[in-house]
């Protein structure tokens, strides 16, 4: 007797049986979205969302080992860079005169602590490649970028504690997908908001979430 029908209805098992647990896994995963306005109810570009999880959590997304940071037109692009504790930076001048590169805690409170560096990057000649370096940053923190060359010139690292992190678009909205569901601890960070904005528990479900944040400020706009 022919063991085909067998086999094949052990493949539509199989089937239905992937097909359950993906349906399981979908019915799992949440997402976090939020909105960020300034003071007078404008969008807010470059605003931080970190999800704070428990440490038990398998589910993590994945990020690469590095991140690029350029010096060009004397600006640092982007001007907030996210990355996650243990990633690297490579910074690259593309301008044709010589900066420094200045990364400094943003909080004075930490002014003294490891995680502080500087150093100087050539300008760029024609033919030949753009003078880069690499860093670590292994403290979660945000980090002051500057140019003792060229004071205008500012940045920020937003070294995120948590892998679920993203920043907000020029509309001002940021949307985390794929959050395990349960108990969340949320972070919003902004580099002109004066104000301490408090950390909000939020509980993730099957249905997509929403969080609104009106910071006190108007950003400044910056060439």
């Amino acid at each position: 007797m022919s063991s085909r029908p067998h086999t094949r209805w052990a493949r539509r098992g199989l089937g239905a049986l992937a097909l359950s647990l993906l349906g399981s896994l979908a019915a799992q995963a949440s997402t976090l979205q939020a909105r960020v306005l300034d003071r007078e109810g404008q969008p807010v570009a470059d605003a931080v969302l970190e999800v704070l999880l428990p440490p038990s959590t398998e589910q993590r997304p994945s990020w690469a080992a590095s991140a690029l940071v350029t010096q060009e037109k004397m600006q640092f692009i982007p001007r907030v860079s996210v990355v996650v504790a243990g990633m690297r930076l490579r910074f690259t001048n593309q301008d044709r005169w010589d900066h420094h590169v200045r990364v400094l805690p943003a909080s004075l409170s930490r002014l003294n602590e490891a995680g502080g560096m500087e150093f100087r990057l050539s300008g760029l000649v024609e033919g030949q490649p753009a003078s880069s370096q690499e860093r670590s940053f292994d403290q979660p923190g945000v980090y002051l970028l500057g140019c003792h060359l060229h004071s205008s010139m500012r940045g920020h690292v937003y070294v995120a504690e948590s892998p679920w992190v993203a920043k907000t678009g020029a509309d001002g909205t940021v949307s985390l997908q794929g959050l395990p569901t349960g108990v969340a601890t949320v972070r919003l960070w902004q580099a002109d908001e004066v104000q301490t904005i408090a950390p909000r528990t939020v509980t993730l479900g099957a249905s997509p979430q929403t969080l609104d944040y009106q910071l006190s400020v108007v950003p400044r706009r910056r060439r």
